[in-house]
């Protein structure tokens, strides 16, 4: 099986995945560094100042890990899994996030204007026959993420804990 963990920047996706990984027992890829570690990229991007990653040659190296997994990023809902999970983070919080993190007003206005208008959800809607499911982690640790994740893949029966 596998879970796509996927969200706005600053919504908590890495350490939501690194949790639920730990918590399941499952292997966690990373997709940002398996793009760095393989150069997965068709190019860069000069306004954000970043390489932009090949979708069609990560999803290869995807397909080739076996077992379940939990695939991390903001774009991991373009990745075949069973389950796509979308975090969403309420946009005051999510600019208190990304200020901590010293990024520049225009990245912060830019990801605050992607969560508002939805970007990842709808994209997820669009190219998803997976199921998709909404978890908020505005005002809650990790640890609160995990246990709404686990609790939508007991319900879904994904998971005989």
């Amino acid at each position: 099986m596998k879970i796509a963990i996927t969200g706005t920047p600053g919504t908590g996706k890495t350490e939501v995945a690194k949790l639920l990984a730990k918590e399941l027992g499952w292997k966690l890829v990373e997709l940002n560094k398996l793009a760095k570690e393989k150069n997965l990229y068709s190019g860069y991007d000069k306004k954000r100042e970043c390489e932009v990653v090949d979708l069609g040659k990560i999803e290869k190296e995807v397909l080739k890990i076996k077992g379940n997994l939990i695939l991390e990023s903001h774009y991991a809902h373009d990745m075949p899994a069973d389950i796509v999970i979308v975090l969403r983070c309420d946009p005051k919080e999510l600019r208190e996030r990304m200020e901590k993190r010293g990024w520049s007003k225009e990245k912060i206005e830019e990801n605050i204007e992607a969560e508002i208008m939805d970007v990842c959800k709808t994209e997820t809607l669009e190219k998803c026959k997976q199921r998709v499911f909404e978890v908020n982690t505005t005002k809650k640790e990790s640890e609160g993420a995990i246990q709404d994740i686990i609790e939508i893949l007991k319900v879904n029966k994904e998971l005989g804990k």
